[in-house]
């Protein structure tokens, strides 16, 4: 029997814990309201705004654009037993641990993420690399530091973001490991990319590699030495359904804000005026 939780897991497609429907957004067309509905419990599909609907082999084939042999070796490889528990130095090894960092020549980086404004400096200080086909190869960390996966920014390939296999994003905080010092605020983003940003500009980040929170991403929150989370969620319907339910979840412990950026950025990483980006901040909302 195909394990598909542990399958889209694989592939990028974060799976919350004790649920056998749950729905994304959609990775055929510009979804905002998360349309496509995912039954792992009976290996079936939808996406109610019409662009298919069938078995998650159907679905993976689609979304990864491969052939049938290769679809079926992937069965095969999510299969075997990965599993390591992230937060547990005695079970995994240091090599067991370096597996999850995909191979990447971190001597170098693409030339197409300066043209976005990243330095070299603040790629080699998140330990960033380059594939054979030009991707970015960033590392995942949990909050003792220990590597536990990776994810690959594609430029020339869909899905765009590829995760190392086996990672749980809902299990990790990306860029907690750093904020070893109390901190006023702390930014939360929703991808790897946006916290690197931030943390280029001065601003303390992390991400939650998505636009939904886990119970276990809030443990993590709650552990962090800080006195008001920041919520700088994606310009778009989901990013903004995001933020109004991590403000309630989150308002517990902590003083919480969001920003409201431009209508023409989508993310904080398209902000690439430093004194807009101040603003932008400055003028956070309260709930």
């Amino acid at each position: 029997m195909i394990d598909w939780a542990q399958v889209l897991l694989d592939t990028g497609i974060d799976v919350p814990e004790d649920y056998d429907e749950f729905s994304i957004r959609c990775p055929f067309h510009d979804d905002g309201v998360a349309s496509c509905s995912i039954n792992i419990e009976k290996g079936l599909w939808i996406c109610f705004a019409g662009c298919g609907q069938g078995s998650l082999k159907n679905f993976l084939r689609k979304y990864l654009d491969c052939n049938g042999v290769e679809l079926e070796k992937l069965l095969v490889d999510s299969q075997m037993d990965f599993s390591i528990n992230f937060f547990d130095d005695l079970v995994a090894t240091i090599e067991e641990r370096e597996e999850f960092f995909m191979k990447a020549d971190t001597s170098k980086h693409p030339s197409w993420i300066f043209d976005r404004g990243f330095s070299e400096e603040t790629l080699k200080e998140w330990g960033c690399g380059t594939t054979e086909y030009n991707d970015l190869v960033i590392p995942i960390h949990d909050l003792e530091s220990n590597l536990v996966g990776s994810v690959t920014r594609r430029v020339n390939a869909t899905p765009k973001y590829m995760y190392s296999k086996g990672l749980k994003k809902s299990q990790v905080i990306f860029g907690a490991h750093k904020l070893t010092e109390p901190k006023k605020y702390v930014c939360i983003t929703e991808g790897s990319l946006d916290t690197m940003w931030l943390n280029q500009k001065g601003y303390p980040s992390v991400a939650i590699l998505g636009a939904t929170m886990s119970r276990a991403q809030l443990d993590i929150l709650r552990s962090l030495r800080t006195e008001e989370y920041i919520l700088c969620f994606d310009n778009d319907e989901a990013g903004q359904r995001a933020i109004s339910k991590a403000m309630l979840d989150i308002s517990t412990s902590f003083m919480v804000s969001y920003i409201k950026m431009p209508k023409k950025y989508k993310d904080v990483q398209d902000v690439r005026s430093e004194a807009l980006l101040k603003e932008v901040i400055a003028k956070r909302h309260y709930w």
